[in-house]
Formats: C-alpha cells, sequence, structure tokens
C-alpha cells in the first residue's frame, strides 16, 4: 500500500535546494518561475527570435527549444546571437528526446537541458518481458554508461539539467517492472537523478507530466516522498502536459499546477497550451496570482495534518436521498444547480437535481437548512437533508461540539459554500471522522462569472475532487447560459469527475510539430465534441505520439509533412494519410469502432 503525502493546513511551500539555470535562479526562497517553449522550427531562426521577442514582452522567464537534429544544435549559437542583438537575456533549455548526443552537444549553447529518461538510453519497442534483479541492473549499468558524457559537459559548461518523466513515455524496463502508473514515473526519474548524484552533478530540477491532472497530483506526491526517503531536495517544474486550448486546457492546468502549488509543491511552472507560446504566460500568471489570494485569505489551521492518498480513494460516507436523487456512498459524483425558487423541470441534461437554496439565514428551504439554525435533535421532522455552511464556520469556536451533537440523527449532506474550500473542507472531514460521521461532503461554487477567480476554485475544488473527499458540487446558478455554469463543467469534465462531452488531449505544439495544431485541434472539436466521454489525442509528432496520449481512444498524430498516422488506443491504424483527408478518416475511424453518435 503507497504511503500517504503530508501537507499542513497552513501554507508552507516544500523546501528544496537553489538550481541555477544561467543567471535565473530557481527553488528555495526563489520566486516561482514562469517559462515557456517555442513553437517554432528551430532552424527557422528569424521565426524563432520573432517568437522569444514576444515571449520576452510577456515576462517569461525561461524557454525551451526543441533540439531534434544536429541542424537545430547548430542554430543555436545564432538564435544567442540574436537574442543578445535584441536586448533579450532569458536562459535557454533545449528539449531532448532520443539522442543522446544531441544533449551532450547542445551543453555548451545554453542554460539548461530536458532529457526524457523513457527515451534518452532506451528506445521503447513495447518489449513486454519479466527482468530479473541482475538483468535490470546491467539495464542500468547501460544507461549509466550512456549518461556520462553528458554529465561531463553539463559540468564543463555549468548548464543544469531538467529530467522530465512523462507519464505514457516511460521505458519498457520500467514499465515492465512497475507498470504505466504514478509510481513507475517517479521511478523512471529516480533511477537517473540516482546516477547524477553518485557522480556529483545536482543542478537537477525534476518534473512528473500527464494530461491527466489526478495522474499527475499522484505522481509528484509521490516523489515528494520519495525523495524525502533518500534525502533528495531537488526543485520541482509543474505542468500537465498536452491540456489543450481555451478555458478546457487553463482549467485543466490550473487544477494540475494549482493543487499542487497549494500543497506546497512546485518550483517552475508552464501551462502548455495549443495556442501561441505566448498566451500560455498569462495563463501561468493567473494561476500564481490565485496562489498568493490563497496564502492571503485562506483559513487554516496550523496544528493540523492532511494526509493526502497518492493512489484514487473516495472517503467512505453514508448515503443521503434528495427526492430521486441519492449523493454520498458509491454513487456517481454529482452536479447541481441551485435556484431561490422552486424549479420543476431540469434544463436539458445538465443537472442531476436544482436544489433551492434560502435566500437569508432566516429560513430553511425543503432541501437545505442553514447551519447557524440547526434544531435540537429532538425536531428531526423539521430538519431538511442539506446542512448548508459557511466555509468560516467550520473555524469557528464550538463547531466540532456542535457536530458531534448530531451523532444519533439520520446522515446529511454537509455543503460547503465560500471562496476558499480547500482547508476548510480537509478540516471539516478530520472533524467527522473524530465524531465518527461519515455523512457526505459538497461544495457549492462561488457565485462568480470573472475568469480570474476561477484558476484558485479549480486548484483548490480540483484538489478535493482528486483526494476523494467530495460527493457533489453544485453550480451557483440554474441557468446554463451562465459562464459559471460552464466554468463548473469544465472543472468536472478536467477531472473526469463527471463527463459532459468529448474529452481532448492536444499537446502545445513545438518545433517537431507537422502540421498546424491551432487550427485542426478546432476543427477536430468542432466535429467530435458532442461525443461524450469518448477521449481524443491530437499530437504534433511521434514523440507526443503513441505514448504520452496515454488513455486516448482515438489518436491524430502528425507522421512527416502533410502526412498524419491515425490510432486506436496505442495501436496505429491508418498511415501516412494526406493532411487534408485525416479528420474525416478519423471521423470513420470512431464510426467503425461504433462510438460515433449524431451531433
Amino acid at each position: 500500500m503507497m504511503p500517504k503525502f503530508r501537507t499542513p493546513l497552513a501554507f508552507a511551500r516544500r523546501s528544496t535546494r537553489v538550481v541555477s539555470v544561467g543567471s535565473l535562479k530557481i527553488g528555495g526562497s526563489e520566486p516561482i518561475r514562469i517559462q515557456s517553449m517555442l513553437t517554432s522550427n528551430t532552424c527557422d531562426i528569424p521565426e524563432v527570435l520573432e517568437e522569444i521577442t514576444a515571449l520576452a514582452k510577456v515576462r517569461c522567464e525561461l524557454i525551451r527549444i526543441t533540439v531534434p537534429n544536429q541542424k537545430s544544435v547548430e542554430s543555436l549559437p545564432a538564435i544567442r546571437q540574436g537574442m543578445k542583438a535584441r536586448g533579450i537575456e532569458i536562459p535557454i533549455a533545449a528539449d531532448i528526446h532520443f539522442n543522446p548526443k544531441l544533449a551532450i552537444d547542445s551543453c555548451e549553447f545554453v542554460e539548461k537541458v530536458r532529457i526524457n529518461p523513457g527515451n534518452y538510453a532506451d528506445r521503447k519497442r513495447f518489449e513486454i518481458r519479466e527482468y530479473s534483479e541482475q538483468q535490470y541492473q546491467e539495464e542500468l549499468d547501460r544507461v549509466e554508461g550512456k549518461l556520462l558524457p553528458l554529465i561531463r559537459n553539463l559540468k564543463k559548461y555549468h548548464c543544469a539539467l531538467r529530467i522530465g518523466t512523462n507519464h505514457g513515455s516511460l521505458s519498457d524496463r520500467v514499465l515492465n517492472r512497475y507498470g504505466d502508473t504514478p509510481e513507475g514515473m517517479v521511478e523512471s526519474a529516480l533511477e537517473f537523478i540516482r546516477i547524477f548524484r553518485k557522480h556529483d552533478f545536482n543542478e537537477i530540477i525534476i518534473s512528473m507530466k500527464s494530461s491527466i491532472p489526478l495522474v499527475m497530483l499522484q505522481a509528484y506526491r509521490f516523489l515528494a516522498i520519495k525523495m524525502e526517503e533518500e534525502a533528495m531536495d531537488y526543485p520541482l517544474h509543474l505542468g500537465v502536459t498536452e491540456a489543450g486550448n481555451g478555458w478546457d486546457g487553463r482549467i485543466k492546468s490550473a487544477i494540475g499546477i494549482g493543487s499542487l502549488l497549494n500543497d506546497g509543491i512546485g518550483d517552475t511552472i508552464r501551462v502548455s497550451l495549443t495556442e501561441p507560446a505566448e498566451n500560455e504566460i498569462p495563463a501561468a500568471q493567473s494561476i500564481l496570482f490565485a496562489l498568493e489570494n490563497f496564502r492571503r485569505e485562506s483559513l487554516s489551521w496550523k496544528e493540523a495534518i492532511h494526509e493526502a492518498p497518492v493512489q484514487f480513494s473516495r472517503r467512505v460516507s453514508q448515503t443521503v436521498s434528495l427526492g430521486p436523487v441519492r449523493v454520498g456512498g458509491e454513487e456517481t459524483f454529482r452536479f447541481f444547480g441551485v435556484s431561490p425558487f422552486a424549479v420543476k423541470e431540469l434544463p436539458a441534461e445538465s443537472f442531476d437535481q436544482i436544489l433551492t437554496m434560502p435566500q437569508s439565514g432566516e429560513f430553511f428551504s425543503a432541501d437545505i437548512q442553514i447551519y447557524q439554525k440547526v434544531p435540537p435533535s429532538g425536531e428531526n421532522f423539521l430538519f431538511p437533508p442539506i446542512l448548508l455552511m459557511k466555509d468560516q464556520d467550520i473555524g469557528e469556536p464550538g463547531f466540532a461540539e456542535s457536530l458531534a451533537d448530531l451523532q444519533k440523527m439520520p446522515a446529511r449532506l454537509l455543503m460547503i459554500q465560500g471562496s476558499h474550500p480547500l482547508f476548510p473542507v480537509r478540516r471539516l472531514v478530520q472533524i467527522l471522522d473524530s465524531c465518527k460521521l461519515d455523512w457526505p461532503i459538497g461544495i457549492v461554487v462561488p457565485e462568480s462569472d470573472d475568469p480570474e477567480e476561477w484558476y484558485g476554485l479549480a486548484a483548490e475544488t480540483g484538489a478535493l475532487i482528486a483526494d476523494g473527499l467530495i460527493d457533489c458540487l453544485a453550480c451557483p446558478e440554474s441557468n446554463t447560459e451562465k459562464p459559471v455554469f460552464h466554468f463548473c463543467q469544465t472543472l468536472l469534465q478536467s477531472t473526469r469527475a463527471r463527463l459532459f462531452k468529448a474529452d481532448f488531449i492536444s499537446c502545445p505544439s513545438c518545433g517537431r510539430t507537422f502540421f498546424d495544431l491551432n487550427s485542426t485541434t478546432e476543427a477536430i472539436k468542432s466535429r467530435t465534441q458532442h461525443l461524450k466521454g469518448v477521449k481524443i489525442g491530437i499530437m504534433g509528432c511521434i514523440v507526443n505520439g503513441p505514448g504520452e496520449m496515454a488513455d486516448a481512444d482515438f489518436g491524430y498524430v502528425g507522421a512527416g509533412e502533410g502526412k498524419i498516422n491515425l490510432y486506436k488506443k496505442q495501436d496505429c491504424v491508418e498511415r501516412n494519410i494526406p493532411e487534408i483527408e485525416a479528420v474525416d478518416r478519423l471521423i470513420n475511424l470512431i464510426k467503425d469502432h461504433g462510438e460515433w453518435v449524431d451531433p
């Protein structure tokens, strides 16, 4: 059984060493740094410089450039000269896959090199085999030999390193022993880190990326536990890979990145959007702004520790009947609307139910009782199925005693309302456990149409869903045209608590991409987003193809200039399709497998 990640109910950033990336300091008490990655072809130097200039204008602090071939390495000096001529001093990181020589050669021209342990010294053949301990160690010895030239050049040129593990792109060695799991992701990175430590190189930053925020949370939490066990204090780079575009990509990123930042994990971040690179920086800045609000405004309990699960497990609770709908226990995660008036018909299939909400603490509706007006236990006949409380109620003196008084009453749904639910709900769970009350818990989302507030709400609520602590979410509106309704749906879709449409896993593009990802993603979305629960990967090249789209049902992957490969799960079923035909062929593939419905 995996251990749990322990985090205080009072914000405290995880302690790390400081790593120098050129003049940029990452980790320790340094600010959380924001970075991005170019989408340009690295050999197109004018285009690269224009994109770097655009990133400099929005205050990007570190820029990653793909280096897929030797010609790209040879372009790096000219890029540095062009940056110098424009007065741009942002550090550069070289992104390397498959070819160790490119990493070794890039050290001279960049401040940081990123390698993926899943493909740096291993060719993925998707081989299924059992490794004896001796065979496994022989593989690690071979990896060490491949890393020694890189270690020498990293030291020689004072270059930092990112060891970037991605869900879905683990080596066959790790995959066969640990599976495609958070544990496998962590062990993949630790194998490499141990080799670098052995050879006295510690200018290392680590990442554990996934397109699924819940997998990402589990991987980073497990990494933090394992690093503590092995006395490692390296800074962590956070990001949800292949997050997508629009609000889907932003909310998904806020859930993964923001949840970890709220737990004190993370020293540098990237929001990976299928959009122009400069759009990623304001999104990252909004996540950090939400973190500052959380630190400043959230209630905290300095003496309390929350144990977050590394593997998903939903809190055990009783079920409560709300008319025809039951919530809690083993019921599906519920989604409610809220109205001050009784609503007889549900709008389309949007909500499980519309709850009538009292407009002040002086009343209770047929559904909801305000916490301050809880009747004595002898008046059960007056007590409705939902008890509504403000987040600050949980911090009031005598709150735990008032809940203990309800032990003999039938179970009720406890709904929390407030701007910062994360710590109050975690604290409420602890109090309920101490009172031996296994009542279900839900959140009423604050009424806000301001997208800037959604980043923080996504981070806090996403963490509570990931921890399995809540059983339902209530939108403060029953009007499905309101922006807050669309936020709630996007939040539930991104956490996969409830699926309302197709789920898209689209990479953010880079110099390896063989087609226009932005327009292609929009074209595929416009024709397939009604396919509820179908997962579609849209990948620019084979690096982000069959592996990193992980659990996608169908994949659209760049195979070469103007050519597309189509996948069913991780199996390539059609190769080198002309790009002009590829979207139609993807639709036909979905139809052939019986997963198409007309809009």
